[in-house]
């Protein structure tokens, strides 16, 4: 007789007849991940270095057995790791915290986040107020003075200032906790008389001490035009001289770059030498009979015959080139940076340096360079400022606005301010920019009186 055919097991025939009358029985339905109801921090604003106890309440629609880890982007946990409460420790130092908490059933997991603000002052406002200027020299009309809240509290905060010839705007404003704002203080200098004025900037929140920083002005010296000379329009003035009745004018741009000797009454050029046409001239000064000429990109400075022009050597040096003077003893050169170097006028070998400061901050930009009555003179490039420098320490000592020197028909061709040439003989001082079309003697009026 035939072998018997197995009996097919229970749970196929089920299937079976399931799919017969057209049911499908799933065995092992989905799992439903855990719900996390609540995550506390208490506090939820506290100190550096101190703790708070978070508690996160979950649950699982199944019913089953929950697991608990927790993570955080600063500080550290101290206790509860893995349980639905635990202790977290703040870093030191201020500023909101991400904690994370990861509730696991075994088959799916779910997340929630908490920020904890850390503040150094958790239940009151704090302000931290920073200026990183405070002198209105050469830093223009309006300082930026920064203010934060590292409190815990808003900040409503007020500004006021001390003298009539400045204000704070904005002069109120509310800072949120973490948040920082900027107050500037803007100087009319129109308003104080001449000579140096000192005054201080208050801030203050409400619940706070008072934050005062001093803020300086000093009144630049002044002018008065003597006279006015024809200028070539066409010399991109580089640097300027004064020396036997004559001017030395030495200029720049490629292709441009000369040596002049230029009658000072006419502006008539009566003698020149030319530059190569890969050259940019710069600054230059007289050394006994030679003249020194500096370029600007070509680590180059030219010595010249003082009668002939005719070529007499050169210096080579490392930076860029931009002023020149000397004091009688030794060079003094600029290179655009806050550094004035002292050279061996004959082997142009650095002897020193010093590094120039403003009002506690270095000054850069030093172009043309002139040495009067024991300082050194130098334009600011792109101002109107020629300031005074201590050649010891290099701090500047004043400052000359010679703004409103052209008129604006004047200006509109013409490019910046530049050249400084000292008569010492007369004690006449000459300035001039270049592309200018005149060469102006000034007297130099102090607003102090002094």
């Amino acid at each position: 007789m035939p072998a018997r055919r197995p009996r097919p097991p229970i749970i196929a025939l089920t299937a079976l007849l399931a799919a017969a009358s057209g049911c499908i029985l799933d065995a092992d339905p989905p799992n439903l991940a855990p719900v996390i109801e609540a995550l506390n921090a208490m506090p939820a604003l506290v100190e550096p270095d101190s703790s708070s106890v978070v508690t996160a309440q979950a649950s699982d629609p199944e019913g089953a057995g929950l697991d608990y880890r927790w993570n955080t982007t600063a500080g550290c946990f101290t206790a509860g790791f893995y349980e639905a409460i635990a202790t977290w420790q703040a870093p030191s130092y201020a500023g909101p915290c991400t904690l994370t908490v990861v509730v696991d059933d075994g088959r799916d997991e779910s997340t929630a986040t908490l920020v904890v603000t850390v503040a150094l002052h958790p239940y009151e406002p704090h302000l931290v107020v920073a200026a990183p200027e405070r002198h209105f020299g050469l830093a223009g009309a309006r300082l930026p003075v920064r203010i934060e809240n590292d409190g815990g509290a808003a900040a409503v905060w007020e500004a006021a200032f001390g003298a009539d010839w400045a204000n704070p705007v904005p002069a109120t404003g509310t800072l949120a906790p973490a948040a920082a704002d900027t107050v500037w203080l803007e100087a009319d200098r129109t308003v104080p008389a001449p000579g140096a004025h000192a005054a201080d900037l208050i801030l203050q929140a409400v619940g706070d001490d008072p934050h005062s920083l001093r803020f300086d002005l000093v009144q630049p010296w002044t002018y008065a035009v003597l006279a006015r000379y024809p200028h070539d329009t066409a010399a991109f003035t580089q640097g300027l001289v004064w020396h036997d009745g004559w001017l030395y004018e030495g200029t720049g741009r490629y292709g441009q770059s000369n040596l002049r000797r230029v009658d000072p009454e006419t502006g008539e050029v009566m003698q020149s030498v030319a530059l190569a046409g890969n050259q940019f001239g710069e600054g230059i000064t007289i050394w006994q009979d030679r003249i020194i000429q500096l370029t600007w990109l070509n680590y180059t400075a030219h010595v010249w015959d003082l009668d002939t022009f005719a070529a007499l050597g050169t210096f080579g040096y490392a930076t860029q080139g931009w002023g020149l003077t000397h004091d009688g003893t030794r060079l003094i050169m600029s290179d655009g940076t806050s550094t004035l170097y002292f050279r061996d006028p004959n082997t142009f070998a650095v002897t020193g340096r010093v590094t120039v400061t403003a009002f506690g901050a270095e000054r850069a930009l030093l172009n043309e360079l002139e040495w009067i009555d024991g300082g050194v003179w130098a334009n600011v490039w792109q101002s109107d400022y020629v300031v005074r420098i201590d050649p010891a320490s290099g701090v500047v000592t004043d400052i000359l606005d010679l703004a409103g020197l052209l008129t604006p028909a004047e200006a509109a061709p013409a490019d910046v301010l530049n050249g400084i040439a000292f008569d010492p003989a007369a004690g006449r001082v000459f300035v001039t920019g270049k592309l200018w079309p005149w060469i102006f003697e000034i007297e130099i009026v102090d607003p102090s009186g002094g």
